[in-house]
């Protein structure tokens, strides 16, 4: 064999080992990527319930228990693909079942916890990605609101959920739509930061009026398409783009032109955070509760509420 030809072979050779060595480096990077994107996807949802969630008829907690504690039980790690929303019993336990087997974790903030935002206790909301408040029925403090507000500011998620006019399921002067009306409108940071104000009236009907966009990931996202909501008695909301200029409604009740009023659901960004609004904590109920509370299926009643609720909890999460 002459002097070319073992050259010629040396060099293949070569190009085929880093041929191969360039496949491998290509399946390799291919499952660190995916190892990485799962790594950094879960999020972390706390679902408040210091601001009595569970009083009177009201449920609207991941894990009813005798008094909700931070971590549901049984064990979410239990969790799979076929488990019911019966796993645990709170009127919100199908949305937490659903984010898990997302592979997400939930946490519940239980009443007498304080709302805090940039301490070192271990419910802190830095600690979190989104913050679920399901009708509110106590005043959040000078010091919960500037703590929401500013988590929201820095990056966090909100779920804002209120109810109807006169829903006061404590008896304490405050429904869940005056409760929200104070924090944006009577805080030491800033005046209306989400654009958002709950009307205080009552309505029962079921939309199709929906921004028309595809586009929009909470209308239609990863988990669906929204084409319908069904308020049973809540409040509509209106919207100020002077306010907070991101401010947006996705859906109106069905006579209404999708204008500034009427809105039933609306997000909004404030700082490098998050915010959806819906006026009525109906189509987030499962039907499970504590013993003797009355509740409904709200979430399976219409098969958009879930879809709803997963779409907008994702992209509050930045998912």
């Amino acid at each position: 064999m002459n002097l070319f030809s073992k050259l010629l072979i040396v060099v293949m050779a070569i190009i085929t080992f880093s041929c191969d060595n360039e496949k491998d480096l290509e399946v390799n990077s291919t499952k660190t990527n995916t190892t990485t994107a799962l790594a950094v996807t879960p999020k972390k949802f706390l679902f408040d319930a210091t601001k009595a969630e569970t009083a009177g008829n009201a449920d609207w907690v991941i894990d009813a228990d005798t008094s909700p504690q931070r971590f549901p039980t049984p064990a979410q790690s239990n969790i799979t693909d076929t488990t019911t929303e019966n796993f645990w019993r709170g009127g919100l336990s199908a949305w937490g079942v659903a984010l898990v087997k997302l592979g997400h974790t939930v946490e519940t903030l239980p009443s007498g916890t304080a709302i805090t935002y940039g301490g070192t206790g271990a419910q802190d909301l830095k600690n979190y990605d989104v913050y679920v408040i399901t009708e509110p029925n106590i005043r959040f403090t000078s010091a919960e609101k500037k703590a929401i507000i500013n988590f929201v500011k820095n990056g966090g998620g909100l779920f804002m959920i209120a109810n109807h006019n006169g829903s006061d399921r404590n008896n304490d002067g405050y429904d869940s739509a005056k409760t929200w009306n104070d924090l944006m409108s009577n805080n030491t940071v800033k005046t209306n930061p989400f654009g958002i104000t709950i009307t205080l009236n009552s309505i029962s009907e079921t939309t199709s009026n929906r921004l028309s966009t595809t586009t929009n990931t909470i209308l239609n996202g990863s988990q669906g398409t929204v084409t319908q909501l069904k308020y049973s008695a809540g409040a509509t909301m209106s919207i100020n783009t002077t306010a907070n200029s991101t401010v947006r409604g996705l859906i109106w009740r069905g006579s209404s032109t999708q204008g500034s009023s009427n809105i039933m659901c609306a997000s909004a960004t404030y700082g490098t955070g998050r915010v959806v609004a819906i006026g009525d904590s109906s189509p987030a109920d499962d039907g499970t509760g504590a013993a003797g509370d009355t509740l409904y299926p709200g979430w399976t009643e219409l098969s958009s509420h879930s879809i709803l609720h997963l779409n907008a909890s994702l992209w509050l999460a930045k998912l």
